[in-house]
């Protein structure tokens, strides 16, 4: 028998008589549940995936190489154009190999010399003839040109997926095979996609990403941000022209700019987690996978570097300028500078990765080592670390926040200087800037990092929050990836893209607001004015009567 009491389900509102129905009911929902999640996570048959990834820089790679393989691993089979080919091969995973002699690759050869020419740069003149024109014209190798003359067809392909960054050229791939145009953004976003996107855009707390600053902004940021943006924006639309012809060359004539190439993106992924990153509006078709690159893979570390490690019973500082700075090209006084803090700090030891440690200068302090490759997430992961000396990039820094680490940066170019600012901005960094750094000033950061457990302790509350997501960012991809397959091109496309900008910016229903409002004062004055003349007549008729 049951109680009599009635009870309500707070999952779908159904009465049930009893606790017992109630707990039964519960248990068929919690089940149905865990049963769509998992079929919603399936992946649907086994889909063709093109993958076309031009530019050379490796570390950038690394993110869209973790989406490609976990493509393979869900069962699609995934054809991949790129300049870095898997060291060992993979079930469903085909590479083809685009590197060339011709266009720089960025891995372990940017100079000093060269460094300065880049650091800070925001010239999208610079950036785009550098990164972008020599970019698309890699399509003159004979493996693009068969691929964009005669695509395979048995099966065709289903989604196109591409990294175009600077070279909005490959954008053409998705109106050539005219299948869903996937992008991977592996910056937390570009000024110049937004619009192309249809996405709104509040520059009161979106930062550009070239600015130097994150959000919240004072005044004088938020003027930065506005006049930075749209530099930014405006100049890459207008350089990017430069990419029409290439674009017609390879394509053919009837390709249109690709400022309207850009339009067709119908799914964007960005390396951005809102936890880390801060609060923006975004579209359905811009989809945050922050932290894809991150795995949990154990890449085993050298024997001499793990034994260094493990002995590091005061801990070790990490010190890393990515895949691209040569660190040791830098002058003489400022590795000397680094020497000396180093000394300073022992028995805390230091791990520095080093291309060419045979050309730093002598006198290497002993507690510090050299390699000239390491796997990152293995060295961030160690338990013995304290610290992250870094230039900011977003791929490494990420780590480190999912790891807790904290750092000291020293931001180099692009989003780096945004980068670095929003970590000191929540605690968990040091900022130097390169244009005023002194043996003071590095000493001081790195000895407060040392001592400060403030820092650890905001590393740690960060860390939590950015691994606090629904789904992993690999699954997140895969889903939507799976979803604009599914549903065709265009299924998450906002109406902004289409409209005028006139349109979107409301200028039409300012411009209404404005006649009807001169309209309804010039109603107003004119009856105004009939009024006065009205009374004045009156007035002038009584004073007549009366006088007679």
């Amino acid at each position: 028998m049951h109680n009599g009491v009635t009870h309500k389900c707070d999952k779908c509102g159904q009465l049930f008589t009893g606790e017992s129905r109630l707990k039964t009911h519960l248990e068929s929902v919690h089940h149905s549940l865990h049963l769509y999640i998992v079929l919603s996570l399936k992946p649907i048959d086994g889909l063709r995936i093109l993958g076309i990834f031009p530019q050379t820089f490796r570390s950038h790679f690394t993110m869209n190489e973790r989406l490609m393989r976990g493509l393979a691993a869900r069962g699609h089979r995934v054809d991949v154009y790129s300049h870095y080919p898997l060291k060992e091969p993979m079930e469903n995973y085909t590479d083809h190999s685009i590197r060339t002699l011709n266009i720089t690759t960025y891995l372990n050869n940017l100079h000093y010399e060269r460094m300065l020419e880049w650091l800070g740069i925001v010239d999208m003149s610079l950036v785009l003839s550098q990164l972008g024109n020599p970019v698309c014209e890699l399509m003159e190798q004979p493996v693009l040109k068969k691929l964009i003359d005669d695509p395979p067809s048995d099966p065709p392909y289903d989604v196109v997926i591409t990294q175009p960054y600077t070279a909005s050229c490959y954008l053409a791939f998705g109106r050539r095979l005219n299948i869903p145009l996937v992008t991977v953004e592996t910056l937390s976003s570009t000024d110049w996609t937004y619009a192309s996107m249809g996405n709104p855009r509040n520059l009161a707390i979106v930062p550009s990403v070239y600015g130097g600053q994150a959000s919240p902004m004072t005044f004088v940021e938020r003027l930065k941000n506005f006049f930075m943006t749209y530099y930014v924006e405006y100049g890459y639309y207008y350089f990017v022209r430069n990419q029409n012809a290439l674009v017609k060359k390879y394509f053919g004539e009837d390709y249109p700019p690709v400022s309207e190439l850009m339009k067709d993106v119908d799914l964007m992924l960005i390396n951005y987690n809102h936890m880390l990153n801060g609060i923006k509006p975004l579209t359905p078709a811009i989809v945050p996978v922050g932290g894809l690159h991150i795995a949990e893979a154990n890449n085993k570390l050298s024997e001499r570097t793990q034994k260094f490690l493990d002995q590091s019973e005061s801990g070790f500082v990490y010190f890393s300028f990515g895949s691209m700075v040569r660190i040791e090209t830098f002058p003489k006084p400022m590795l000397e500078m680094f020497y000396n803090a180093f000394r300073k700090i022992a028995p805390t030891r230091v791990l520095w990765k080093i291309v060419k440690p045979e050309e730093l200068p002598t006198g290497l302090p002993d507690n510090v080592l050299t390699e000239t490759w390491l796997p990152q997430m293995e060295v961030l992961k160690h338990k013995n670390i304290r610290a992250f000396i870094t230039h900011g990039g977003l791929m490494g820094t990420m780590e480190a926040i999912y790891n807790a680490v904290p750092m000291i940066g020293f931001p180099l170019f692009s989003d780096q200087y945004m980068n670095v600012d929003l970590y000191k901005r929540k605690g968990v960094a040091i900022k130097l800037e390169w244009s005023n750094i002194t043996r003071e000033s590095f000493e001081f950061a790195l000895f407060e990092v040392l001592n400060n457990p403030l820092y650890k302790k905001e590393a740690k509350k960060l860390s939590l929050s950015f691994r606090d997501v629904p789904m992993s960012p690999m699954d997140t991809a895969a889903y939507w990836i799976e979803f604009v397959a599914r549903n065709g091109k265009k299924s998450l496309r906002s109406p902004l893209v289409d409209m005028p900008w006139w349109q979107a910016s409301l200028l039409d229903v300012y411009a209404a607001f404005l006649v009807v409002t001169i309209v309804a004062l010039y109603t107003v004055k004119v009856i105004v004015r009939l009024l006065i003349i009205l009374v004045t007549k009156v007035k002038s008729y009584f004073n007549k009567t009366k006088r007679d």
